[in-house]
């Protein structure tokens, strides 16, 4: 029986992966440097309220034990700090969801154009 061995990738390969196909796709991509940008832009916004999402979670979990003033609950806090949060969880949830939409709009021409371009 013959054991078929794989051939270990090229350096030549090797440089194709990852930052070498970024660098070959960059000139077509650079010609859309304002929507990249934009689309970067809105791919690090949608990181960041994804990452803040649970942040405000912890936040709102940390704020259920009521405030105290002299010895009395403080209604008004009890009632106004969760709704409050719960409003920004949910807005942290959806401008994720928004700006992951965002991005994939943006990108879309510069990604039809530079696969056309390549093609060609």
């Amino acid at each position: 029986m013959r054991h078929h061995q794989t051939a270990a990738p090229s350096p030549n390969q090797q440089s194709r992966d990852g930052w070498g196909t970024i660098k070959t796709l960059l000139p077509y991509l650079w010609e859309y440097r304002g929507r990249v940008l934009l689309a970067l832009s809105c791919l690090i916004a949608a990181k960041l309220a994804n990452v803040g999402v649970p942040l405000v979670m912890k936040e709102l979990v940390d704020t259920l034990v009521p405030p105290m003033k002299d010895g009395k609950i403080v209604i008004a806090a009890v009632v106004a700090v969760p709704i409050a949060l719960l409003v920004i969880y949910g807005l942290a949830r959806v401008s994720t969801t928004l700006f992951t939409e965002l991005r994939e709009f943006v990108f879309a021409k510069v990604t039809q154009s530079a696969t056309r371009k390549i093609a060609l």
